[in-house]
């Protein structure tokens, strides 16, 4: 695979820290890895980091309108804390919209051909319009973030079908394990779970922040998105639950998943 592409359909269920922690994890078992900011609601890496905005995904959007070499990618790139290379979007909403929508579909297509370079991609929150015109159009595999409720599964569920229409590979990786199973929402959903990840957002932000959180510095979270980089990525066809620890939901009974019966994506 050379193009991954992390996303969600609704709520803001941690796809940059998975994306970030992905691409980290890849190239830290000693792939050639580029992690790209594609969230049309603008990027936060160069914010975080404190980073300039360019180069990044403005350089590298003009520059692909006249034609890229193969090597040329890493001109857009910058280095974040601990070597990973990224390429960093603004975090004006306006500006990386608009580019993503005029060059998303020809930049995927074209980092989707670097053979021996995996641009992992945060694409953020997704519509149909993205997975027909925009970079997870071009994509090897697209893994869709979501909190295990109906309110989350059913408009994921949606895009899945969409990803899967074009040929490409789709699994969720969930965030909790409650108020619905995983096996129960691969069944209703026909769309295998690569993996769950403890819903901790102490840990979450401890992550982004590159610290320990108080509970050692390969904590749960860390652990989970690392195994998803390292054992699931290449054949994301099993559950593998992490032991969550600060599940927030509550054990009232859940929306039913079997409205979705009718619209498994398989």
């Amino acid at each position: 695979m050379s193009l991954i592409c992390f996303a969600s359909g609704k709520g803001a269920p941690g796809v940059t820290l998975t994306a970030l922690g992905f691409a980290a994890a890849r190239a830290n078992a000693g792939r050639r890895v580029v992690l790209l900011e594609a969230d049309k609601s603008g990027g936060t890496l160069a914010v975080r980091y404190q980073l300039p905005r360019q180069p990044g995904l403005i350089t590298l959007a003009a520059a692909g309108r006249h034609g890229l070499s193969r090597d040329e990618i890493w001109n857009h790139a910058q280095e974040l804390p601990g070597g990973l290379a990224a390429i960093v979007a603004p975090e004006r909403e306006d500006r990386t919209s608009a580019t993503l929508r005029s060059d998303g579909q020809r930049l995927g297509r074209w980092l989707d051909d670097i053979s021996d370079i995996e641009v992992i991609a945060d694409c953020g929150r997704i519509d149909s319009d993205a997975l027909t015109s925009g970079v997870p159009s071009q994509a090897d595999t697209v893994y869709l973030l979501a909190r295990p409720t109906a309110e989350e599964i059913q408009p994921a569920a949606a895009l899945a079908a969409a990803a899967l229409d074009r040929g490409i590979s789709v699994s969720w990786v969930l965030v909790g394990d409650r108020p619905h199973d995983p096996s129960e929402i691969a069944s209703v959903t026909g769309v295998p779970v690569a993996s769950v990840l403890p819903d901790d957002r102490r840990a979450a932000q401890a992550l982004l922040e590159g610290r320990a959180d108080g509970r050692g510095k390969r904590n749960r979270l860390q652990r989970a998105i690392t195994a998803l980089a390292t054992e699931g990525a290449d054949a994301p066809t099993t559950v593998e639950i992490a032991d969550s620890v600060a599940n927030e939901h509550s054990d009232a009974d859940p929306a039913p998943l079997a409205s979705l019966a009718g619209e498994s994506v398989r």
